[in-house]
Parts: structure tokens; sequence; C-alpha cells
């Protein structure tokens, strides 16, 4: 297998620093995952869309619910990890036992 080698920084590259970064959005981004990072997704993803959608996270959030759920008996813990509500974990927590109640009877799975 041939592996890629990264291309190196180009020679202006040590002109970028934290202080003057062009726009807000790579700031911000480079408060998050730092300048080295932030310059290589400059380097490589200029002109590129990106978006992070405010709910990628929600499959994620309902299967570490579905997981922990039986483990704990403190509904209002597992919303603080998750970081959403009480209702949303009882809501989880219930279409995934009648979902599974459903299997049991027909076969059929809905979630």
């Amino acid at each position: 297998m041939i592996r890629r080698q990264e291309p190196e920084e180009p020679a202006w590259a040590k002109y970028i620093t934290e202080d003057n970064l062009p726009t807000e959005d790579l700031q911000y981004l480079c408060s998050i995952i730092g300048l080295e990072a932030t310059k290589k997704l400059m380097f490589r993803a200029a002109g590129q869309k990106f978006s992070i959608h405010a709910h990628c996270n929600q499959a994620y959030k309902r299967q570490y619910i579905i997981d922990n759920y039986i483990a704990t008996d403190n509904y209002n813990k597992l919303a603080r990890e998750c970081q959403t509500t009480t209702r949303y974990v009882y809501k989880v927590i219930k279409e995934h036992v009648e979902g599974k109640m459903v299997k049991n009877k027909s076969s059929v799975w809905f979630l």
C-alpha cells in the first residue's frame, strides 16, 4: 500500500498567527482545535463549505441513553450527561421499550 505524503506547509505559513487570522470563523475554529489544525484546514480545504448541523449528535445521545438507562435509575443524570431534558430521556426510553415489544410480537423493528 502506498502512503501519500503529507504536503509541507508553504513557506509563508509562518506568518499565520492566532492574532491575524482573517475571519471570525477561523479564529473560533482555532480556539477549539488549535492553530496547527486550523492552518491545515486553511491549506487543504480552502474554498470548501462546512456545516455542522445543530442536532448532529442526536443519534449518539439516543444510543447512550438506550445503553445506560438500565444501569442507572437517575434519569436526571442521563439528561445532564447528554445535555438534554429529562423529558427527552423518558421519550427515548419509551420509544426503545415499545420498539422492543413490537419486535418481540411481530418480528418488526421500528427503531
